[in-house]
């Protein structure tokens, strides 16, 4: 394949400021359907597979947060000597080179603006050190389970974790170290949770899980998945829960927090006696 940023050969180069505008088309078509992000740089991928009747093409785009992103027609994966081959340089490359370069160039622009807006909106809804859901994103989130479970009669638990001691590892072992405690347990949440559940800090060491289609018997399954996924930090440090299930207990999302926080707070006390 050859870099965008390298020219294309033969006639193709010559007509390059000359070509259709399906580009700009395919992104106000996107918009229409869908936020711009990761979904409309595969789009145009496939799109300029057909325009042009490529074998391939892969789009490497550069992003200062998560450095260099390759992006390939057709969802297909790049082995690690094709990513090699390729490098870093940001750019448009395609197999046979037959694309202008001009709409190569024009088709980076756009797909870095998608990759900067699907990670500005992953930004915005994540907290930063753990990489979970953040507090903005968990309220939203509660709210909208405790409306269907109002309207529906759908099952939700709320779960809430609070790390035991937390403060005594901080004040001890530093910040840095504390920082990366949190870390090891926002990763050992993100892999207890099922596909539709959420996993969120909402704050220093205060967590908290929606578990969906839940009656509250499945809290129990979800922290014996998070002990054993905590592994060595086990030693380290422990946590308490406390649950409430709607529409059992409340389906006021505020009622459900309240529920929650009181039963956390009285297992905690129960671990201190």
């Amino acid at each position: 394949m050859t870099p965008a940023i390298e020219g294309a050969s033969g006639d193709a180069a010559s007509s390059g400021s000359e070509y259709e505008p399906w580009l700009f088309q395919t992104m106000l078509d996107e918009l229409a359907v869908s936020e711009l992000g990761i979904g409309f740089i595969y789009s145009v991928l496939d799109l300029l597979v057909e325009r042009y009747a490529l074998s391939d093409a892969v789009v490497v785009l550069a992003h200062q947060s998560f450095g260099t992103q390759m992006f390939r027609a057709g969802g297909a994966a790049l082995s690690l000597d094709q990513a090699s081959s390729l490098g870093n340089a940001p750019g448009v490359y395609c197999e046979p080179d037959v694309v202008p370069l001009a709409e190569r160039d024009a088709m980076r622009t756009a797909c870095q603006l998608a990759l900067s807006m699907h990670l500005a909106r992953f930004s915005a809804a994540h907290d930063a050190l753990t990489n979970i859901a953040n507090r903005r994103t968990f309220d939203a989130a509660l709210l909208a389970a405790s409306v269907r479970s109002a309207r529906y009669g759908w099952s939700f638990t709320l779960v809430l974790a609070d790390l035991n001691g937390f403060k005594a590892i901080n004040d001890s072992l530093g910040h840095a170290f504390g920082d990366d405690l949190l870390r090891q347990f926002g990763l050992a949440m993100r892999r207890s949770v099922r596909s539709g559940d959420l996993a969120a800090r909402l704050g220093g060491d205060e967590f908290a899980v929606i578990l969906s289609n839940a009656d509250g018997n499945e809290s129990s399954g979800f922290t014996d998945r998070l002990r054993s996924h905590l592994g060595s930090a086990r030693e380290l440090v422990s946590f308490s829960v406390g649950t409430a299930s709607s529409p059992r207990d409340s389906t006021d999302p505020a009622e459900l927090f309240r529920i929650a926080d009181a039963r956390l707070y009285e297992k905690k006390g129960s671990n201190h006696r």
